[in-house]
Parts: C-alpha cells; sequence; structure tokens
C-alpha cells in the first residue's frame, strides 16, 4: 500500500544477530559478512551507508574491483535471507545501500525511544548482552568499527538505564564533592593532613567551591532554573577533567580548605544569582577568590521569563562559557606562575591545552609531551582526546609523517572512548579526529550529536560540528553552526579558532565577506596561522582584491615556503572533494599560487 510504514521485520542486535519476520520466523543471512552487512546498515543514520564505505570495513584487504564484487554477493545473500520482504526494506543504487528504518524493528534504535525505559528500568548495564556477540569476520577495519560502536552503545544503556543522571551521587562519583560534614584542618578528624587518595579524579589537585545561590524576585513558575543553570555549569567544570567540585551548603569562605591542607586546594568559589520579575530573569555569576574573598570576575545575562519556563535556557549558554573562560585563565596562569613557586603545579591540562592551541610546533610539541606525562601517571578519557586532537594539528599543518601520526590518533581517540564514552568533550575531540583524519562522517556526526545533546553548553561540540559539514560539502549548514559556536565562545581565549572555523565554511560556501570578516579577526591573534592565511587568500582574490590576496600569500610563503596548490591536494584533506574545495583552490590560483 503507498505510504505503508507497518514493520515487516525485528532485527535483533544485542546478543547474536538475529533477523525474524513479523511471524517469529528466522530470515537471518547464514553468511558472517552478510550478517555484518546487515548490522551495519541498521545502525548506520538513516539506515544509509556507501558503497565504498562498506567495503573499506568489509573487504579492507581486497582491491577495489574485488571487494565490490563480494559486496554485490553478500547483498544478494542478504536479499535472499530476508525473501518476498527484500525489495520493501533494501533500497540500492550505484552509489549507497540503504535500510527503510520505517519498515523493520531495530532492538538498539528502540533504546533511544523514552516509550521503552519503562521496560529497561530494573536491568544493569553490566549484564546487559554485548553488541553482536560473536560476529568475528576477521577484518581490521570492521573489528575497530565494531569496538567502537560496543563502546558508544554501552555507554547509551547507562544512560538509557539512569546510571548517568546528574545527581549528588553521580557528581561525587566523577569529581562533584558534597560539603564534607568532617572539613580539613585543625580540629578535623584529620586534623588538616589529610593526605591524597589514589585514583582521585581531577590530576591538579585543584577544586572549586559551588555556594548557594542568591534568588531574589517572584520565582513561581520557573523554578527550576536554578537547577538547570547549576547542572549545567556543573557538568561543564567536571568535563574539562581538571577541577573538583565542591558543593558547600553555607555561603561562608572562611571555613574552606587553603593550599596548604595538602589534597584539593578550594581556590576560587562560584555564586549563581536570580533576580525574577513579570517577563525577565536576570542571571548572573560571580567569582571569588578564597584565600582574601576578593571578587576575581562577575558576569549576567538577562533571559526571557517564558523561554525558561519552558526549560529552555540557551540564552544562558554563553555566560556559562564566560565563566569557565575566567576559571581557565586563572588556573592556567597558576600552571604558568605557580604560588609560592610550588613545582607540583607546574604542569596541568588546561596548561597543555592552552599550548597546543599556541599552534607553532614548538608548542605542539611541548603539549604533546606533557600530555603523554599526564597519561603515564593516570590516564584519562579527556588527555587521551586531546592527545588525538592535537593530532590532527600536526597533519592539517603538515608538521608531521601522515601515515604514523593518523595511526596515532586512532589509537589515542580509541582510548579517549573506552575510559568515557560520556563526555561532551571526549566525544568532540574524537568526533574531530574520526571527520578530519578517516573522513568517517556518519560515525563522527553520530558523535557530534550525542556530545551536544549531552551538553550543549559546551563549545567544541557546536565548533567541530561545523568542520564536519564543511569536509562533507554542506558549508551553508556548518557556518550556522560555526556562527553559534563563536557566539558561545565570544570570549573566549581561542575564539580565534571558532573565527576559523567561520572563515572555512564560508569560504567554501561563495560567503566572502563574512569569510574575510572572521579571518581577519582571527588573523589580529593568530597572523602566522596558515590555514587562516590559505583562505583569506582565496576569499579576497575571488571577490577580486588581487592586492590583499598577493599580500597575505606573501604572509603565507613566509609560514608555508612550500606550499602549492598540488601540495594542498596532496594532504587529501576532506575538504578538496567538495564543490566548495574546488572554488578554494580557483580562489588560490587566481592569487597566485603555484600549481
Amino acid at each position: 500500500m503507498p505510504g505503508d510504514t507497518s514493520t515487516l521485520c525485528n532485527i535483533y542486535l544485542f546478543g547474536a544477530l538475529a533477523v525474524t519476520d513479523t511471524e517469529g520466523v528466522s530470515c537471518t543471512p547464514k553468511a558472517q559478512k552478510s550478517r555484518a552487512l546487515m548490522a551495519m546498515l541498521a545502525l548506520a543514520p538513516r539506515g544509509s551507508r556507501s558503497r565504498i564505505w562498506l567495503r573499506d570495513k568489509l573487504w579492507s584487504d581486497r582491491g577495489e574491483e574485488q571487494a565490490a564484487a563480494s559486496l554485490r554477493q553478500a547483498l544478494v545473500d542478504v536479499r535472499k535471507s530476508l525473501g518476498p520482504i527484500a525489495d520493501r526494506i533494501i533500497i540500492s543504487d550505484n552509489h549507497t545501500i540503504s535500510l527503510d528504518l520505517n519498515r523493520v524493528a531495530v532492538d538498539a534504535l528502540q533504546l533511544l525511544d523514552p516509550a521503552h525505559e519503562s521496560a529497561l528500568r530494573d536491568a544493569s548495564a553490566e549484564t546487559w548482552p554485548e553488541l553482536l556477540e560473536g560476529l568475528d569476520i576477521g577484518d581490521p577495519e570492521f573489528e575497530e568499527w565494531l569496538t567502537l560502536e560496543r563502546q558508544v552503545w554501552h555507554g547509551r544503556i547507562e544512560n538509557t538505564l539512569g546510571q548517568r543522571d546528574v545527581s549528588p551521587k553521580d557528581r561525587r562519583a566523577n569529581g562533584y564533592v558534597g560539603a564534607s560534614k568532617h572539613p580539613s584542618g585543625a580540629g578535623s578528624p584529620d586534623d588538616g593532613n589529610r593526605k591524597a587518595a589514589p585514583g582521585r579524579s581531577n590530576s591538579s589537585g585543584w577544586a572549586v567551591a559551588l555556594l548557594p545561590p542568591s534568588i531574589s524576585g517572584d520565582v513561581f513558575g520557573a523554578a527550576s532554573l536554578p537547577d538547570l543553570f547549576t547542572e549545567s555549569l556543573v557538568r561543564s567544570l567536571l568535563e574539562g577533567g581538571e577541577l573538583s567540585i565542591c558543593d558547600l551548603s553555607r555561603p561562608e569562605l572562611a571555613s574552606l580548605p587553603q593550599d596548604d591542607a595538602g589534597f584539593d586546594p578550594v581556590a576560587l568559589a562560584i555564586q549563581a544569582r536570580y533576580q525574577f520579575s513579570a517577563h525577565q530573569v536576570y542571571v548572573g555569576v560571580s567569582i571569588h577568590r578564597t584565600a582574601d574573598r576578593g571578587l576575581l570576575w562577575m558576569g549576567g545575562t538577562t533571559l526571557e521569563r517564558r523561554a525558561t519556563e519552558m526549560g529552555d535556557t540557551s540564552a544562558a549558554h554563553q555566560l556559562i562559557n564566560e565563566a569557565m573562560d575566567e576559571l581557565r585563565k586563572y588556573f592556567i596562569a597558576r600552571t604558568e606562575q605557580p604560588e609560592g613557586g610550588n613545582a607540583t603545579e607546574t604542569e596541568s591540562l588546561y596548561g597543555a591545552v592552552n599550548a597546543m592551541f599556541h599552534l607553532s610546533r614548538n608548542d605542539l610539541v611541548l603539549a604533546e609531551a606533557s600530555l603523554k606525562r599526564m597519561l603515564a601517571q593516570r590516564p584519562t578519557s579527556q588527555a587521551y582526546a586531546w592527545l588525538a586532537f592535537l593530532m590532527t594539528f600536526k597533519v592539517g599543518q603538515r608538521f608531521s609523517d601522515d601515515a604514523s601520526t593518523i595511526e596515532q590518533a586512532q589509537t589515542y581517540a580509541r582510548k579517549a572512548l573506552e575510559l568515557d564514552a560520556g563526555n561532551s568533550v571526549t566525544l568532540a575531540l574524537v568526533g574531530h579526529v574520526h571527520s578530519f583524519l578517516f573522513g568517517e562522517y556518519d560515525y563522527a556526526s553520530g558523535l557530534f550529536e550525542r556530545a551536544i545533546r549531552t551538553n550543549p553548553t559546551q563549545v567544541l561540540g557546536w565548533d567541530l560540528y561545523s568542520m564536519l559539514h564543511a569536509y562533507a560539502g554542506q558549508p551553508k549548514k556548518g557556518l550556522s553552526l560555526a556562527n553559534w559556536a563563536r557566539h558561545l565562545g565570544a570570549y573566549s581565549p581561542y575564539r580565534y579558532y571558532f573565527d576559523t572555523s567561520r572563515l572555512i565554511n564560508a569560504t567554501l560556501a561563495g560567503d566572502h565577506r563574512v569569510a574575510i570578516e572572521a579571518g581577519e579577526a582571527a588573523l589580529r591573534e593568530r597572523p602566522d596561522f596558515n590555514s587562516l592565511l590559505r583562505y583569506l587568500v582565496a576569499s579576497h582574490a575571488q571577490l577580486g582584491d588581487l592586492r590583499a590576496a598577493r599580500s597575505l600569500l606573501g604572509r603565507l610563503n613566509a609560514v608555508e615556503p612550500n606550499f602549492t596548490i598540488s601540495s594542498l591536494i596532496d594532504a587529501r584533506y576532506p575538504i578538496m572533494r567538495t564543490e566548495g574545495g574546488a572554488n578554494l583552490i580557483a580562489g588560490l590560483i587566481k592569487a597566485g599560487v603555484k600549481k
């Protein structure tokens, strides 16, 4: 029947793969690679994969023609197993193979449907069947895909079963420390001699106190705003992998443990304040030094009350990022100039990331060495993810051998997800690795979307997702995402990076005036960043301003003396295969870049 969307078969991916029709009769393909093909389509975004992608994952050790023939045979096997329903759920052409997800019921996808949560409430993630249990086809590319999928789905199961709800108990387990009944210091049970416990959540030993909020005005109808805002703020603090959060039940700062306590020194305290009026809510945040109660920073924003009553706090996300940036700047300064000459504070994740974003070859070397030392002491998801991300800088700026660097990035990205597949920073960084280095846009898109759902406040998720759209030939959508990321990170010390994403997407979309505005802003902060210069040269040339284009080209040649069109193409940047990439090359040629 036209428009019929009734279910024709069931696909079970947890445990051993099984496919049944609506009567329960098995129609599971017999060959292992045919089963793998069915599973990969069921888990693909929109149920669709390109033939090239499938060949690379299932027959990576074969030549193109042989792999294509094997894929055709596997598809024949799948269709034969499905029998009369095959033509109604399998759609294929010369480029893609798709599974009509409107006509099949997939157990894994049902986990994402809130209607199924009640049936799963008493289940346990630890005893849940393994995804595609026993499916072994011996291809390393498939095994890599399967390992990552199992990590992602394990995290989704935990979320569905309520094991990652943001509650005080869960926060403490991830570095969220409630107000102690026995505070450290003189007169406490440990008499102020508390020592570092093994496996504590943050490497720096720093903690930030979260003070009770100040609330005034008519709260009726929007009473949940303080909880929603605090939850977003705390999540952003914890996901950096650097801080513990001390949840205080009283506002006094005098009782906070200081640096000489020897454990998690509470250097800063944060307080939010809310002023409710008939149509608006003012949200303010202040950061105080605990040592002298001095005000370090304060900021605020006004929200529409109606939006907050409906649970929309997106207008406050920029404020959260402002507060986070002030915290980072404070702790980076302590890293570079430790108070009292305390050498134990001379290395931190914040410091390594800050060095990385300076982008010079030497800074990347220092950041890489620092991250590796941290990992040797205590492996963390964020450190592995940042190390994988650093590899993309090395490849993008042609600082190292592509093959070995890409292999390292793959290893680091896998370890990052193994340690924490629910951290939005980790998900965004690993997503960028898979999109930029591997061209796995479907998989990377899933990581980015999960990162944004987990924490929509996090700038990196939006920014790096914008670049995936640039690579995939959708720069207009990428520019929209990049604009939002730049809004969230307007006061970030790394805002030039977000402007660079705007520049790239705008250049590829043909919006050269926006590209130049974004690029010039970024260039003021990073005058020798070769990626900036490349796109600015092209945009100026495309607008006919050859004088400006050639002036910038002179600066680019000073930074990257061997830059040519062929070197850009040989680097196999994903953008080169898109229409926007062709326009980029045309602009560079107009400016006088050698072929």
